[in-house]
């Protein structure tokens, strides 16, 4: 029988690259500018990894006392579709009550205009000391939403406070932040997020456990063993650790185990439920069961 792994817990453990040292030394070299900077690359390259990492890293620092000091904040945005109806009022109330952390009374969002709405955003802002806000999935927004944040950090410029807005994302959100030269214009830095190298990946596997500690770059055995995980996660830091993880367990079953074959092994084993479970279920969604039997319409047995 196997033996009951039980989680140990652990604190989160969060390692400085210097992917995300420069991604913070560019955000910040335009701050000042009340700037506008998009986050972009494909999945699990640690861009909210990276935000978050750079918002700790504001706040640890910020200084009551010091009439320079601010305080920055990141948070995910929900869906805002085109056509939904008011949606530069919508994406401002997205990020009055990100900040606040409190609804925005229902009557005075409809009562008041959208450039009230920004000033009273701006308000908040300045109230709470924030000058940097990362919106994460912002993909997940229309057109017209940005606008309406957009036209907050502009108000803000106006009222004088330095605001800049991070927007985090994939996929469409080039083309989105491109189709309107209002938008365009004000963005002053494009950050992409790459895969690691060989040499960045075997750096954080050091970081991530003392396994990695012990290889040797000069031994081809171990020179493997960190070329596979590159492998199988692409170089995505947001791949490794949960690898690194499960590696971890098997390791404290058994502390003198190791070798390619146990990474392959750590490995294969999510892989394998992986495919067998979406095998299944296109099977069940084709109408045919494991068991023969027929599926209904709605992927049950009858």
């Amino acid at each position: 029988m196997e033996k009951l792994r039980f989680p140990v817990r652990t604190p989160e453990k969060l390692i400085e690259t210097a992917q995300m040292v420069r991604a913070a030394n560019r955000t910040f070299a335009v701050h000042a500018l009340s700037a506008l900077v998009v986050f972009i690359g494909r999945s699990r390259l640690g861009k909210t990894t990276t935000a978050r990492w750079i918002a700790k890293q504001v706040n640890d620092r910020y200084d009551p006392e010091n009439e320079h000091s601010f305080r920055a904040f990141h948070y995910e945005v929900g869906e805002i579709e085109e056509w939904a109806g008011n949606e530069q009022k919508r994406g401002i109330r997205s990020l009055y009550e990100a900040v606040v952390g409190l609804p925005l009374d229902e009557g005075f969002y409809r009562q008041t205009p959208t450039e009230g709405l920004a000033r009273h955003t701006v308000f908040a802002l300045k109230r709470k000391r924030i000058q940097m806000v990362f919106i994460d999935e912002a993909g997940c927004l229309s057109l017209d939403a940005i606008r309406g944040m957009v036209l907050v950090r502009d108000t803000a410029e106006i009222e004088g406070w330095t605001l800049s807005l991070v927007f985090i994302g994939m996929d469409e959100l080039p083309k989105l932040m491109t189709r309107l030269k209002q938008i365009e214009n004000r963005i002053h830095e494009w950050v992409y997020f790459e895969p690691y190298n060989i040499d960045e990946s075997w750096e954080l596997l050091v970081e991530l456990h003392a396994y990695f500690t012990k290889l040797d770059a000069r031994k081809t055995a171990d020179r493997e063993q960190v070329e596979f995980v590159h492998e199988i996660t692409g170089g995505a830091p947001g791949l490794m650790v949960p690898f690194v993880q499960r590696l971890a367990t098997r390791l404290r079953d058994d502390p003198k185990a190791g070798g390619l074959p146990l990474l392959r092994a750590v490995h294969l084993e999510t892989t394998r439920d992986r495919n067998r479970a979406i095998q299944d279920s296109k099977k069940r969604y084709e109408g045919a069961l494991p068991d023969g039997k027929l599926a209904t319409a709605k992927g049950g047995t009858g």
